[in-house]
């Protein structure tokens, strides 16, 4: 039997050194273009060294198209290098710190490709509604870096914020709670979001699409496109129960909404 090589010293599947230098926040600020099939846009990495003397910040990408990296408080270009792809762990993105800071702030501008591993674009043809496109995120389990440069290590936790623009006549949610929607400009609107638990890359979520909801508990909503969201809080309609005997075993819920989500008939996967 051979012996599969490890990509980094702790995570056989990540590139990332937390152990030298670790994100623990992530803003992104991104705009949906279902034309192009891409997320376009900036991610801003809070980074804390773990160790004296460390210079480089290593992260997972995969087919991201990075155009510039800066340090955020000062605006200065910083160096980095892209490797070569290894198979589907896509590549490492190594970025030069300042040697004078032990916590920073690293703004990432770049956008995704249309063959992004943890995107899935549909057509208006392969919803139910077929008026409108949608798209949906699955970043299980080391997909995340192909929508964001990330340490995409379950070991690795991270709060987060978002802006995400799409066009005006859609929804946008996250794994996140929503803090709001900007008035429409330009046929677009922008959707706020804060996820103020630390997380792993791979629980980042994403989905735009055409949406409506109903209130099914004290904390939660089920969502789904417009034609099975009767029949889904139908179905939903016990979720308030389930949560709470949840807790009743292992204590509070600690995420605040408890929130579901139906995606359209041509979801690939079951479960």
């Amino acid at each position: 039997m051979t012996s599969v090589a490890t990509l980094s010293k702790n995570d056989p599947s990540s590139f990332s050194n937390p152990e030298e230098a670790v994100v623990t926040a992530l803003f992104l600020n991104l705009l949906v273009d279902f034309s192009k099939k891409i997320l376009s846009g900036e991610a801003k990495l809070s980074v804390k060294k773990v160790q004296a003397g460390v210079d480089h910040l290593a992260l997972d990408s995969n087919g991201l198209h990075v155009k510039r990296i800066i340090d955020g408080a000062t605006g200065q270009a910083l160096d980095f290098t892209i490797s070569e792809p290894v198979n589907i762990f896509g590549s490492k993105l190594d970025i030069k710190l300042p040697s004078d800071k032990s916590e920073l702030e690293i703004v990432v501008q770049y956008e995704t490709d249309p063959a992004a591993f943890a995107l899935q674009w549909l057509s208006a043809e392969q919803t139910a509604g077929r008026k409108h496109p949608y798209l949906f995120s699955q970043c299980q389990p080391i997909h995340a870096r192909s929508i964001v440069p990330c340490q995409d290590s379950p070991s690795v936790k991270m709060t987060y914020k978002a802006q995400i623009s799409a066009p005006e006549e859609l929804t946008v949610l996250m794994s996140a709670l929503s803090e709001g929607v900007s008035a429409s400009s330009g046929g677009q609107r922008t959707h706020n979001f804060n996820q103020p638990v630390p997380t792993p890359a791979y629980l980042l979520a994403l989905v735009v699409g055409d949406l409506a909801s109903r209130q099914i508990g004290p904390r939660s909503h089920v969502w789904s496109e417009p034609q099975f969201v009767d029949k889904a809080a139908y179905e939903f309609a016990e979720t308030e129960q389930f949560l709470q005997h949840a807790e009743a075993l292992c204590g509070p819920y600690v995420w605040g909404k408890y929130d579901l989500l139906l995606l359209p008939p041509s979801f690939p996967f079951g479960g």
